[in-house]
């Protein structure tokens, strides 16, 4: 019997990837975080709050068929490796070579992945959708809001549209908005075309960061103004871009979704990002050193809650290894009351405490194992194993709401007065869900040490006291210039002195 339901593939390939890292981003790597075939991406991600999730509820609003092939998501790390690539790209391929009656494509992909030996794989995943599908399909791809958005993205995706928050709690919406112009194609009513705008920085919008009033904030909500009032233009995100990728346009970028007049579009997108570039070295993070961090913890409380310190250049949600050690020692010296460290990078340490037990006191040498020049090296202790876990939680707080994850095997451990986490999977902080595995409620400590960046605030600042981001030497740089790009176009800034 054959259907009228137009049938649209259904895809996810995300990774942001450290190009100077040197963790290679394997098939084993996505297995830990999200690697889910064919129908099994909709049993599992039906009803999140994902781009999938998104995907899957306008499906059935517009009668589509839905071909899922494959949704494959790891922790941002260093490049992903060639073999891992060509294994999750192949069935999408495959599936379009054998099925040539597919009507539409929607991706979930992140647009900072960077390949060994490919430094674009976006660019090259659209451009052999597009010379399998041809002109006539809508081809639409959700990114993240850290996008390093390049030409051939942009030449080969009918559809690009970007998270709007960070921490990134609309993805859901994301993928709505991209399966609604699907619909709209299909059925004739718009021909979309993405524009983009970018100027000679590869920092800046702020890291895109929209709690409270921003600059980022005001410039997504001169976005929409312009979405209310140029009928043109469907579709405006603005990109910060990930500076730990190395390839030629990295940086903030605007897109524009435009259909018909192509001409006021374009200048919207010039607009905002000639906006952007304004106010480029503005921030609304500031980096505290370990000493200043410290002394913040001894004074006193103003309210309950813990003081969260976030070891933002360790922050694994930024390409960190997840095990510098610096800030760990600094609160074993000043073992003030009510303190956790963690979660800490160390399946060799998590191994050694789940084996002697709960109650043992192994001696152990904590993190430190990935690159002793970033963030330090192992620091030896002897630990009371309090609990372990197998790490598994199902996400509850704001960011991917509803979906399963893990730290893998874990222990909690007491040194002192200072409560340590280690674990072997390497994941940013998110949530308090991944402390409850343990059996600790974050909202009894005065002082936290997490491995975060953005995300960790959508669940975790509302019931903390304050937040002191902190340099403690990782490889999330927060001086671009010790970086070795090859690829980044150049003058740019704030590596180089742009012409007046």
């Amino acid at each position: 019997m054959t259907t009228t339901q137009p049938r649209v593939l259904l895809a996810r390939l995300s990774h942001e990837s450290h190009a100077f890292s040197r963790l290679i981003t394997t098939l084993a790597e996505f297995g830990r975080e999200e690697l889910f075939f064919g129908e099994d991406m909709l049993t599992r991600l039906a009803g999140t709050r994902t781009e999938i999730g998104g995907v899957i509820e306008a499906a059935r609003e517009h009668g589509w068929e839905l071909v899922p092939v494959v949704s494959a998501c790891a922790s941002t790390a260093g490049p992903v490796s060639r073999a891992a690539y060509d294994a999750l790209t192949e069935p999408i391929l495959r599936t379009l070579d054998e099925q040539p009656d597919i009507a539409g494509v929607v991706l979930s992909l992140h647009g900072a992945m960077f390949v060994e030996g490919l430094p674009d794989p976006e660019g090259d995943l659209l451009c052999r959708i597009r010379q399998r599908v041809g002109p006539g399909v809508p081809v639409a791809a959700t990114l993240d809001l850290h996008a390093n958005v390049t030409d051939a993205m942009v030449r080969y995706a009918d559809i690009l549209t970007s998270y709007r928050t960070t921490p990134h709690v609309d993805q859901h919406e994301t993928g709505r908005r991209a399966s609604d112009l699907v619909q709209r194609a299909l059925r004739g009513e718009i021909r979309p075309r993405t524009l983009v705008a970018r100027r000679p920085m590869i920092a800046g919008m702020d890291l895109g960061r929209t709690l409270g009033d921003t600059p980022m904030t005001r410039l997504q909500a001169r976005a929409r103004d312009w979405e209310r009032r140029e009928t043109a233009a469907l579709d405006i995100s603005l990109n910060a871009g990930y500076y730990m990728g190395d390839v030629y346009e990295a940086g903030p970028s605007v897109l524009v979704v435009a259909d018909g007049d192509e001409g006021p579009c374009q200048r919207i997108a010039d607009e905002l990002i000639d906006d952007a570039f304004s106010w480029r070295d503005q921030k609304t993070v500031h980096l505290k050193s370990i000493d200043e961090a410290i002394a913040r913890c001894r004074e006193p409380a103003d309210r309950p809650g813990p003081l969260i310190l976030a070891d933002y250049t360790d922050g694994p949600g930024g390409g960190g290894y997840g095990d510098a050690t610096r800030l760990l020692q600094a609160l074993l010296d000043a073992q003030l009351p009510g303190s956790l460290v963690g979660l800490i990078h160390d399946p060799e340490s998590a191994r050694q405490a789940i084996d002697a037990g709960v109650g043992a006191e192994p001696d152990l040498r904590i993190g430190g194992k990935t690159d002793e020049r970033f963030g330090g090296g192992p620091v030896a202790v002897r630990a009371r194993v309090l609990a372990v876990s197998d790490g598994r939680y199902v996400r509850s707080g704001p960011f991917k709401t509803g979906t399963q994850a893990s730290i893998g095997p874990s222990a909690l451990l007491r040194c002192g007065e200072v409560q340590v986490i280690v674990a072997s999977h390497r994941v940013q902080a998110e949530e308090r869900g991944q402390y409850r595995v343990l059996g600790v409620d974050i909202e009894r400590l005065q002082v936290v040490a997490l491995k975060g960046i953005n995300h960790f605030r959508a669940d975790i600042e509302p019931i903390a006291r304050g937040i002191v981001f902190v340099e403690a030497g990782g490889i999330h740089a927060s001086d671009l210039r010790t970086l070795p790009y090859r690829n980044l176009r150049r003058p740019v800034w704030p590596l180089d002195e742009l012409p007046s």
